[in-house]
């Protein structure tokens, strides 16, 4: 009675005009006994019911400074959050007061009152489900206004809060396919069903189209300023493709929609300006253009409608819809007043055919207006290119086109490697243009393994006759030739990385390393020979017995050695015991990949420009007159190797 009594008290001094800090003060206490009520003492809830306290926050909403309303949205987002009693639930989520607090004209220039408002929604958001969804639907008029309020912050300038938007509007579209329950009577399953038809008419209506369309412009923004080498760009990019790949997934009704827009404002705009060479509406270079369009096939359950334009002789155009020019939105974003109640209301009774019958209408259309395509010589074209970057995207499109049984054209694809020349593409290229003739039957694949064979063997006869010191290329990356393994390689994920996209400075000099590691490449692939990786007998943190036939060179006058094993290829950095019989291995570098350099007392090691992998370089606390001598000996031992890799280059013959 005693804790009554205090609310009492509370009640009743929240309803006196004090100044904002103490209501404040009022609001918060208030707030955890509505909490305890809900926990714990039952009767001390009804109160709170009884007497509509929540209207009186929103009372004092209405004449607050912006520090007590963020105060106000907080505890109202706290105690929808940590309410666990089912009733008291519903009975705050069916309080007309949440949709005067959903609908109330706060200061948006504010961006604390936005961050605390759009967390007040997701919060509401979380807890609707379809048993009380019809407390925040509009049957009459069709509408959603927590939706409506919440789709208004798609383009706010923090990206924080265009993710929550993009979780509600997700999280409250997915509701109109879940799962009935099977505890529901018929009844409830048939008001249900009911509500969520309508339900998804409102999200297939020309209304809220305008929440996807914004999406649709913040990815033309984005890809027409994209910045190719910008990995924080590409994952914004990426984040919106996957909100609409959930979209599509979620909620498979709005597939053929979604997909009308994606083709025509996305796909379409893109590929004509690339393949056609028509003024669009979307200027775009190669790069950026092929990129984006492997986004969409890799991100979004649209492969088959996109790869039709590369692969198919026949495809669909909507020449009724085709580009219609969007209007692009202001920089500047600003907070929409504009009551769409009576817009939806209209919109809705003029739409309200089945949209199943429209869709059905449409794939008939789309299956009985098909044209010759335009674009698939266009992009077959493309294989000429000698651009690596360019080569790549365009070889990546294939990959995607292959793993989805689409046919590729082979014979152009393994053309891209004739010998009369100079190899000029990179490892990353080679890589995936072998495993794009996996499973092809070419007899031009046995010819080009001849040549590589001949080139290689001719290759070692000169370095023997000569005495020629092997490319500093092939010294350095022979790690990767002895760590290649073809069963690993056949299952091998190709996924575009940036760094891939990067021309190589060197190029040139890694000639002959990229002409042995594509003859091991196409060896595996034509002559069934399971090339597997040579075991590193040095790992990080593993207890090795030392080998009396390496090299030791003690660092200081500690337990720590540099290691010369020149048989196995590696450099190693051990801590010893004090009986030295046994160490733990600190790092492993391959020996010929490394570059020797100091400053002051610190000994450098650092890995060769021109090795295709990346170590970050390491210092190493020497004696200043002795480091000459251990840079010494390191290149020694890089020199002594390069025989033994002839040797072993030979043996793979």
């Amino acid at each position: 009675m005693q804790v009554l009594q205090q609310v009492k008290k509370l009640h009743k001094d929240l309803k006196k005009p004090e100044k904002n800090h103490k209501y404040r003060q009022i609001i918060e206490e208030l707030s955890e006994y509505f909490l305890f009520g809900d926990h714990q003492q039952e009767e001390l809830f009804d109160y709170f019911a009884e007497h509509n306290i929540l209207h009186l926050f929103y009372q004092k909403l209405k004449s607050a400074n912006h520090q007590l309303t963020i105060f106000i949205i907080e505890r109202m987002s706290m105690i929808i959050t940590n309410l666990q009693n089912p009733l008291n639930l519903n009975y705050v989520l069916s309080n007309p007061v949440l949709h005067e607090f959903i609908n109330y004209n706060y200061d948006f220039n504010n961006p604390e009152i936005v961050d605390y408002y759009v967390n007040f929604l997701k919060t509401i958001a979380i807890r609707i489900n379809r048993d009380n969804f019809y407390l925040y639907f509009n049957q009459r008029y069709c509408t959603f206004p927590l939706l409506w309020q919440a789709q208004k912050f798609i383009n706010y300038p923090d990206q924080l809060v265009k993710n929550t938007i993009q979780n509600i509007v997700l999280s409250l579209s997915k509701l109109s396919t879940e799962p009935k329950s099977e505890k529901q009577t018929q009844s409830v399953i048939f008001n249900q069903t009911k509500i969520m038809i309508q339900f998804k008419h409102y999200l297939t209506s020309s209304p809220f189209i305008q929440v996807y369309i914004k999406y649709i412009i913040q990815i033309q923004k984005l890809i027409e300023s994209l910045n190719i080498d910008s990995q924080d760009e590409l994952d914004k990019l990426e984040d919106i493709l996957m909100f609409f790949n959930d979209l599509i997934t979620e909620c498979p009704f709005l597939s053929i929609l979604l997909e009308k827009l994606i083709l025509d404002q996305l796909i379409q705009p893109i590929l004509d300006c690339l393949l056609l060479n028509k003024n669009t509406s979307m200027r775009v270079s190669y790069e950026v253009g092929l990129l984006t369009i492997y986004l969409f096939l890799t991100k979004l359950p649209l492969i088959n409608t996109i790869m039709s334009y590369f692969c198919n002789d026949q495809i669909y155009i909507d020449d009724t819809i085709q580009h219609q020019k969007l209007q692009k939105q202001s920089q500047l974003w600003v907070y929409d007043t504009k009551n769409m109640e009576q817009e939806f209301q209209n919109i809705f009774q003029k739409e309200f055919d089945d949209i199943e019958e429209r869709n059905y209408q449409f794939i008939q259309h789309k299956q009985n207006n098909e044209i010759e395509n335009p674009y698939k010589n266009q992009f077959l074209e493309l294989l000429r290119s000698k651009h690596n970057t360019l080569l790549y995207l365009y070889l990546s499109i294939w990959f995607v086109a292959k793993q989805n049984n689409y046919q590729i054209p082979s014979l152009q694809i393994i053309k891209l490697l004739q010998l009369k020349e100079e190899i000029v593409f990179s490892k990353q290229l080679i890589e995936l243009i072998i495993l794009l003739m996996i499973n092809e039957d070419l007899k031009e694949l046995e010819q080009l393994y001849e040549q590589l064979q001949n080139k290689i063997i001719s290759m070692i006869s000169n370095l023997k006759e000569t005495n020629k010191k092997l490319s500093e290329g092939l010294c350095a990356n022979w790690d990767i030739i002895e760590n290649f393994d073809w069963d690993k390689f056949k299952e091998s994920q190709h996924k575009i990385k940036l760094d891939d996209l990067k021309p190589y400075v060197d190029n040139s000099k890694l000639s002959e390393f990229k002409y042995i590691y594509l003859w091991i490449l196409v060896k595996c692939l034509v002559k069934n020979f399971q090339k597997q990786r040579v075991e590193n007998p040095y790992k990080i943190n593993q207890e090795i017995e030392l080998n009396q036939n390496c090299e030791f060179i003690q660092i200081m006058n500690s337990q720590n050695y540099l290691i010369l094993d020149i048989e196995s290829g590696y450099l190693i950095h051990i801590f010893t015991y004090q009986n030295q019989e046994f160490g733990i291995v600190k790092f492993v570098q391959p020996l010929k990949a490394i570059e020797c350099s100091f400053i002051n007392d610190t000994l450098i090691l650092e890995s060769n420009q021109l090795c295709l992998n990346s170590f970050k370089p390491y210092h190493i606390k020497y004696q200043k007159d002795v480091i000459p001598s251990v840079i010494d000996r390191i290149y020694q031992a890089q020199q002594s190797m390069s025989l033994l890799i002839i040797n072993k280059l030979e043996a793979l013959l």
